[in-house]
């Protein structure tokens, strides 16, 4: 008795689709939408929902997205002096002044989550003023670098379905701006709320006076401005130790190329048009397909890997062998493979071709080794 049953279902595949399309419009276009009204909600509201949670939850999904987002719409990690392919960015923050970047990044980040966690009861006067200058550091930051990405976020060089992914980063600028906002609000009005219990329960006028003194001062944002000299002061010495001078957090924007405040011209871009595996190439993931050199393509620079060199030798060593057979391949790949490259516009989508063709290319190096005497040179001498 046969106990296994074949279930066929014909609209499995336009199900999945239409699951997968969901997945995808949950998690990157409804649930940024849902943090963000509700960080702005905390900001307004008397009554606030899990601000804690929902802090963690911003930080942590806003830079997995944002990482996510950069990778799909092909920011690469170059420097502005390499030449990209066409539609490629080059990498927005100089690696000479990374550290820079890092070291402000690390201080508005330790200042929001000080800000955020550390009870006001439990955080002096002097430390909060600190934390407050820090934030308040860190957000012009977060404000120049959302600035700084601006053609990023305005092109319109990518396909519709990638333009919620594009929105990811901007939104995550804007979310921790809102919570700064919430938080420096919060901890101002709890170190007022402060004084006034001292104020109440010291028997001591001198003690009244400098509890009304500091409240006067917390009344105000002044706090953290005059905190923030001597904070800038001690970052610059920082960064001035550590190699980067003085000039640093500017630098780590104008030694790029491509971005708003971009001061350097980067090489002509590599050309990979016309020859799908010449996209794959030079679009994937370099770890997996693997670019070993430049070629030369009909007087055009390109990125070379061994599946693209493979390819051009077995259509080489068809042309010689079955001339006729190679004019219909021929005319076969020049009606399917332009259009193919055309949408080969992500390093996923290279990464997923690349692996389709893995075993056409084994085919084809059986074949080269089979017919070729010197298949080696054959391969390595194409788009030499």
């Amino acid at each position: 008795m046969n106990i296994f049953v074949e279930f066929n279902f014909p609209g499995l595949e336009s199900f999945i689709a239409i699951a997968m399309i969901i997945l995808f419009f949950s998690l990157f276009v409804l649930s940024p939408v849902v943090i963000t009204v509700l960080n702005i909600r905390n900001v307004f509201a008397k009554k606030k929902i899990i601000p804690r949670a929902l802090l963690f939850l911003t930080v942590i999904m806003g830079l997995c997205f944002y990482v996510f987002c950069l990778d799909v719409c092909r920011v690469t990690p170059y420097e502005w002096n390499t030449a990209t392919v066409i539609g490629e960015y080059h990498t927005p923050i100089a690696r000479e002044y990374r550290f820079s970047f890092l070291a402000l990044l690390g201080l508005g980040a330790a200042s929001l989550f000080t800000i955020a966690l550390v009870p006001a009861k439990k955080l002096p006067p002097l430390a909060a003023s600190f934390a407050l200058a820090g934030l308040l550091i860190g957000n012009l930051l977060n404000l120049f670098y959302a600035i700084h990405l601006a053609p990023f976020f305005f092109t319109k060089e990518f396909p519709y379905f990638e333009d919620p992914i594009k929105c990811e980063p901007l939104i995550f600028h804007f979310n921790i701006l809102l919570l700064s906002l919430y938080y420096g609000k919060k901890q101002i009005l709890e170190q007022i709320l402060l004084m006034d219990q001292k104020i109440a329960k010291t028997n001591s006028p001198r003690l009244k006076k400098l509890y009304a003194f500091l409240k006067k001062v917390s009344n105000w944002p002044i706090a953290a401005f005059l905190a923030l000299i001597p904070l800038a002061l001690l970052i610059e010495i920082i960064l001035i130790l550590f190699g980067q001078g003085a000039a640093g957090p500017v630098k780590m924007f104008s030694m790029t190329a491509d971005w708003t405040f971009s001061q350097q011209i980067p090489p002509p871009p590599l050309d990979h048009s016309g020859h799908y595996l010449c996209t794959v190439a030079a679009g994937g993931h370099k770890k997996l397909v693997k670019p070993l050199r430049f070629g030369n393509r009909r007087g055009r620079k390109i990125i070379v890997n061994r599946q693209l060199m493979v390819a051009n030798a077995f259509e080489e060593l068809i042309a010689e062998k079955a001339p006729a057979l190679h004019k219909k391949i021929r005319r076969f790949y020049d009606s399917h493979g332009y259009p193919l490259s055309k949408i080969i516009t992500s390093p996923l989508r290279a990464d997923i071709v690349y692996l389709l063709m893995k075993p056409l290319e084994w085919s084809f190096a059986f074949t080269l080794y089979l017919f070729s005497t010197n298949p080696e040179e054959r391969i390595s001498r194409q788009y030499a």
